[in-house]
This record gives structure tokens, sequence and C-alpha cells, in this order.
């Protein structure tokens, strides 16, 4: 009588596991389509009871107490979707540094006629108008006005460049223009996600290990790991016991268990450098002449011009927050950190250093067409034995004065020009100013009776305008041995070049986490076959129970009947 109401037992237990199972298979096959679902499969143990005791079989028949469900396993593979994410973030950064070089092409699109190139040729064609009539002062003013086109055509592309980087990160120092970037959308939702992992952390902890609510969970964890891996590069430590993470930056831990550890914040560079300089002020920083880039000795690092480059607009710092909500600094300057993502990609894409074309170098290497421009001509203009027309007199030579410069920046000195700032000398901008050009120049001025006379047929009446001219040729080494016209050019094949090298390792790095998402599919997607296999094995066993069942109730019914 007990083996039989064992039995009924058994089988009874055995009907809600194949009915569990059962619904486990449809649960695969209605989110066979949902994104991020991975397969789940019931693994089935014997239950017993209560151990044997001796060697009596009526004593291990009652042990038996059939089958349960020992787990529901979620197919995942942990490895892959580290590697995932690691290419996910890269490919992240170079999507972003894609869609500067973009713009960047939109902005150095000299192929209509119009930019840097045609200025550069027409002012040269000023100069050499300037050649055949030196003493003109039509030819004169046509070189001034050319050289101020030359000027305002740099400006426009520099400010281009400037509102292109404050599209990504600000100017360095105007908050509102921070808070309206691009990096301070992504910081933001960032932060956001690590307070949505937290949760699910505090739900793991919480939930029995290989059930539906726990698998379930780990799905959403996974989907919201591989978010966050395409802001900054992350690391993952999974603790086995329930699934929850702890996420890193760096080695800085931002979420452990429930609890989100530390987060991003980001100010201008200009903030960072006041906040710094009141917590050191005996090593203070001003803005912008100390926020440059260092080598590893911690001296500056200097371009062409031996200037030195100034660093990012922004500062990304990692801040911890205590208990009661506030923050604590951890890592003031987490810029060195964050390489990858699309954060990483954002906060970079001014680096003059970086291997590809950016906002930045195009913006230096802009900054090296100005400065080298007002370099040769300001140097041939105010040389010494160069001699200018006297506008009272213009058959009479007077030596040219040392400050008067054909071009300066916005102290109006020579000394700090950008493509930014450069401007012509007011004094040329006068009535008179364009006699201020020096066009003569004598190697042995002591030969001559002051005043010289000035006689276009003369030699070296006009033989400082030929030096300007000959200077479109000219190979100057900060320009790495090639003429200005030529550096010029190959800033705009970098440019493409740039636009097609990022282009391609977009689409081969996009290739790579393709191929990694689509093996993780391979692993975890719902394959129907399988589902039907499945589905076929639990209905036969089912049915079987229920047979089982049947049989033990009609055998109960007799022993009923003859009891009666």
């Amino acid at each position: 009588m007990v083996s039989l109401f064992n039995a009924l037992n058994m089988s009874s237990n055995a009907l809600t596991v194949n009915e569990s199972a059962i619904s486990v298979v449809s649960h695969n096959v209605a989110n066979m389509n949902t994104e991020g679902y991975s397969k789940q499969k019931v693994h089935l143990a014997t239950r017993n009871i209560a151990g044997a005791i001796g060697d009596s079989t009526e004593a291990q028949i009652r042990a038996n107490g059939g089958v349960m469900i020992a787990n529901v396993m979620r197919y995942n593979d942990a490895y892959l979707n580290n590697y995932y994410r690691d290419q996910l973030s890269i490919l992240k950064g170079y999507e972003a540094e894609l869609g500067s070089l973009g713009d960047l092409a939109s902005i150095f699109d000299d192929l209509e006629g119009e930019g840097i190139s045609a200025t550069l040729a027409s002012f040269y064609e000023a100069v050499n108008n300037l050649n055949e009539y030196p003493a003109s002062a039509t030819a004169r003013v046509n070189f001034i006005e050319s050289a101020k086109t030359l000027t305002q055509a740099l400006n426009s592309k520099s400010k281009q460049l400037d509102e292109l980087t404050s599209k990504a990160l600000g100017n360095g120092e105007d908050e509102e223009l921070l808070k309206n970037s691009k990096i301070y959308h992504e910081f933001g939702v960032f932060n956001s996600r690590l307070e949505e992992l937290a949760e699910i952390n505090k739900a793991l902890q919480v939930t029995q290990t290989g059930t539906l609510h726990a698998n379930n969970l780990l799905d959403k964890r996974d989907m919201l790991l591989n978010e966050i891996a395409e802001f900054v590069d992350i690391n993952i430590e999974e603790h086995p016991t329930n699934g929850s993470v702890t996420l890193y930056v760096g080695n800085q831990v931002m979420v452990k268990g429930a609890e989100v550890k530390a987060k991003l914040e980001i100010q201008t560079a200009a903030k960072y450098c006041e906040e710094y300089s009141k917590e050191n002020p005996t090593n203070p920083i001003t803005y912008p002449q100390d926020w440059i880039l260092k080598d590893d000795k911690g001296q500056p690092i200097l371009d062409e011009y031996n200037q030195p480059i100034a660093r990012e607009a922004a500062v990304v710092s990692i801040v911890g927050i205590n208990d009661d909500g506030t923050t604590t600094d951890i890592i003031k300057d987490a810029n060195s950190i964050i390489k990858t993502g699309s954060i990483g990609g954002l906060l970079h894409s001014g680096d003059i250093q970086a291997e590809n074309m950016t906002a930045g170098k195009a913006q230096h290497a802009l900054n090296m067409v100005a400065q080298s421009v007002a370099k040769v001509f300001n140097d041939l203009n105010t040389r010494k034995n160069a001699y200018a027309i006297n506008p009272l007199d213009t058959s009479i030579l007077t030596p040219t004065s040392g400050d008067n410069y054909i071009f300066v920046g916005k102290d109006g000195t020579p000394d700090s020009i950008s493509a930014g700032n450069i401007t012509i000398n007011s004094s040329l901008l006068t009535d008179d100013g364009c006699w201020k050009l020096a066009c003569a120049y004598f190697d042995n001025p002591q030969n001559l009776d002051p005043p010289p006379t000035f006689d276009e047929k003369a030699i070296g009446n006009s033989q400082n305008v030929v030096a300007m001219l000959n200077t479109r040729t000219s190979k100057l080494n900060e320009l790495g041995n090639m003429s200005i016209e030529d550096y010029y050019t190959n800033l705009l094949g970098k440019i493409a070049a740039g636009g097609s090298s990022a282009q391609a390792m977009v689409e081969t790095q996009g290739n790579v986490v393709d191929a990694i998402k689509d093996q993780i599919l391979s692993n975890n997607s719902v394959d129907l076959n399988e589902e039907l296999v499945d589905l076929v094995k639990y209905q036969t066993a089912y049915s079987a129970a229920a047979q089982v069942f049947n049989t033990c109730n009609s055998c109960l019914d007799v022993l009923m009947t003859l009891g009666g």
C-alpha cells in the first residue's frame, strides 16, 4: 500500500515537473526574437525523499521521490560577452572619430574653387602683380586686400574648427557650451546606466539562481553592460553565487552589488584649473597658459614653432559617492584613463598627437599655415636693408621700420599668431599704409648715397618683392620641408585619407563586433528544432506519467473496493 502511494506521488510530481519543463520550452519559443534573450534549458535530477537504510529493497524504493528540476540553465559565454564589450567600446570610439572627420571634410571642402587653397593662390597672384608694378598704389592695395582675404579665410576655418570642437567638448571655458556638447549628454546617460545596473544587482542578490526570473535578470544585466561599454572601456567581475557584477573603469570600482560607488563628472578645463589652483596654491594652473600637454618628465610638449600644445577642452573626473549622497574626488583628471567608447572618442577628438586625423590636428596645421605665412612675409618686410617707398615722395626709398609687420595677432604683434586671430597690421590699412610694403632690398646699402631713389629698372628696387614671390615655392623646415601651399594641400589629403582610413577602421571593427555577436547568438539563440525535440520529450514524459498516475489510481480503487 505504501509503495502504491509512493508511486502515485512520484507520478504526480513527474506531471508537475514536465509541465514546468514544457513552460520553459514555451518561454524559449515566445522569446526567440527578443533582443538579448538567452535560451534556457531545464536540467532534471533524481529526487530523494530520504536515504535508504540497509540493503532492504523496500526501504530503497521508499527513498525514491521521482524527478525534480535541478535548475534552469541559461546559455551564456562570459568570455565572449566580455570580449564583445571590449571590441564594442573600441568601435564606438572609432565611430565618434569618424563623425568628427566627416565634419572636418565638410569644413575643408576646397574642391569648389573656394577656401584656403583659392585664397592662397589669389594672394600669390597679388604678390606677382606687385612684383610687376612695385610702385603702383593699385598693386599694393590689391596685395593688402588679398592678404586680408587670406586672413579672413583662415579666421573662418579656425572658427569652424572651434565650433566643431565645441560641439563635442565645449570651448574649455563656457559652462553653457559644455552643457550643450555631445560629451555632456553621453556622460549623463552613462551615470544613469550605472544606477540601473545597481538595481539589477540588487534584484539578483535576492533571487534564487537557476530560475527563470534570475535568468531573465541576467539577460537584462548583459544588455545593460553592453550599453555601458558603448560609452567607455569597462572591466567586469561577476559574483558566481548570485550573478551580480562589480564594474570597473580602469582600476576604479564604479558599481559593486546594489551600490553605485562612483560616477563620472565633467567640467570645463578652465573650471578644473581654477579648482586645482585653490587646492594647490603653491602650484597653481592658469588657464589656458598652463593647460598644456607634458611629457613623461613633466616638460611641456612644443610644436614646430616651440609653442606649447593645449590639452583637452573638457576634463572628466571620477568621484566617489558617500553614504549621505555627497561626492568625493577619486581621480580628478581621468582623461588619460578613458581612451575608447563614445566618451573616449569625443574626449580626444582634439588630440593633436593622435595617430589619425582629428579636429585638433587640423587646427594645429591651420595655425602652422597662418604662422608660416606671417613669419616669412613679416621677416621680409622688416628685415635689415629693406626699403619702403616714401609716401610723400614715391621716388625716394626709406628704411623699413623694424615693427612694420604685415601680419599680426590679436595683441597687435606677431608673437602669438594663430589661424583664429591672424589679421593685417592696422597701420597698412590707413590711406598711405600701402607704401609701408618694403619692395627694395640692397645687399650693401653702404654704397648708396642716402636717401636712395626708386627706379623700377634698377637692381634691388623690387628685390624684396621677388623674395616674397619666391616664398611660394620655398621649402620651410617647420612645415616638414614643404612650401606653404603644399603643406595645406597635404593637410587636405590627410583629412581625405583620414576619413577613408577611419571609415575602413569602423567597417573592419564593425565586422569584428558583428562576428563576435554572431557567435554569441549562435550559442545563445533559440533553435526551434531543439525546442521541438525537447517539447516532444517532455510531452511524452508527461503522457507516460499521466498513465502511471491513472494506473496507480485504478489500483487504489480496486483496493478500496476490496476493503469495503
